[in-house]
């Protein structure tokens, strides 16, 4: 099984991450975009592409209301051919980059839409934009495009993403019963042709007998999962229920946002190496084909988050290599 790392756009470091996440054997290195809280994802990646080889690169995720559907494909192309095909386009409806700065997420009916448009534009076909035929006249035709992988929480979201996009990264927490549930629902409006999904999941791997602190991250993600864990009694579905009580977004993303509230630090896998592996076997049991894990938060110093990916890369990604996914990935078609 393929494990991806996500964390945030570190303006100027980022690719020593880069480096760092090639040399623990993971699979792919994913930003988020958030223009109020990190340096930008695309043009990270892009240092990230020359200072590695074989890592896979992508956004975790970008979105349409702070740029325009063009821009973005023009982006992930640009990075497409940067790299020699080692993009992939993370596109989820928006969160803190939009409603920090007054705007709204894309209707969640609508969300479909942008994706196959954005697939269309990729391919270098033309898509009507304002009533007007636009393309991406540069694109080359014999490159391959980006696939677009949708991230999504909710079942709506969920469908949308199934039946429009190249794949989905599903952000539902560590709960396996409410992951294999989404993972069927996705499977049955998706249930044939090539289509990915990813499990993302926040993980305080505990070093030397200590853990680094997720409190940031976990709230920030964990209250989008409300709708979809529902009042379960689980733990994660408490934590979601609480990060949504908690949350702020004069906090969003920062150290302080768990604090008082460490109940919510149970929407993520925690523990030594071996009880991460035995969390994470047990998500990969989930019908889900890739892992997109998390490891510190965005205040994690740079120095930190390179041990982390090494201590990750050393005792726990050895362990899932030999899982086998459930489906084939739709870039390598």
């Amino acid at each position: 099984m393929r494990v991806w790392l996500s964390t945030f756009p570190r303006a100027g470091q980022t690719e020593e991450v880069g480096r760092a996440a090639e040399a623990a054997g993971f699979h792919g290195l994913l930003l988020t975009d958030s223009q109020c809280l990190a340096g930008d994802p695309f043009v990270e990646l892009g240092a990230v592409a020359d200072a590695t080889t074989s890592l896979h690169l992508g956004t975790c995720a970008s979105n349409v209301v702070t740029r325009h559907p063009t821009v973005v494909a023009s982006l992930a192309m640009t990075l497409q051919a940067r790299s020699g095909g080692r993009m992939t386009l993370g596109i989820a409806r928006g969160d803190s980059a939009v409603t920090k700065v007054g705007l709204h997420p894309i209707a969640t009916e609508g969300f479909g839409a942008v994706l196959d448009e954005l697939r269309r534009l990729l391919r270098g076909d033309s898509v009507e934009i304002d009533g007007d035929p636009v393309s991406l006249a540069w694109v080359d035709g014999a490159m391959a495009p980006p696939p677009v992988i949708g991230v999504a929480s909710g079942p709506h979201a969920i469908a949308e993403v199934a039946r429009h996009a190249d794949g989905l990264i599903l952000q539902v927490g560590s709960d396996p019963a409410a992951i294999a549930r989404c993972v069927e629902e996705a499977r049955s409006t998706r249930a044939h042709g090539d289509f990915t999904i990813a499990a993302y999941v926040i993980v305080g791997l505990e070093v030397d007998g200590s853990a680094p602190p997720i409190g940031g991250v976990t709230p920030l993600l964990a209250r989008m999962a409300a709708e979809t864990l529902g009042d379960g009694s689980s733990p994660q579905a408490q934590a979601s229920a609480e990060a949504v009580r908690a949350y702020t977004l004069a906090t969003h993303g920062l150290a302080e946002a768990g604090e008082g509230h460490p109940e919510i630090e149970d929407y993520a896998v925690r523990g030594t190496p071996q009880e991460c592996i035995e969390s994470l076997r047990v998500i990969a049991g989930t019908g889900c084909d890739e892992l997109v894990v998390i490891l510190g938060s965005m205040t994690t110093p740079t120095p930190e988050l390179q041990d982390l990916i090494a201590a990750f890369g050393d005792r726990v990604l050895p362990a899932l290599s030999g899982i086998e996914p459930n489906r084939r990935d739709p870039a390598s078609s």
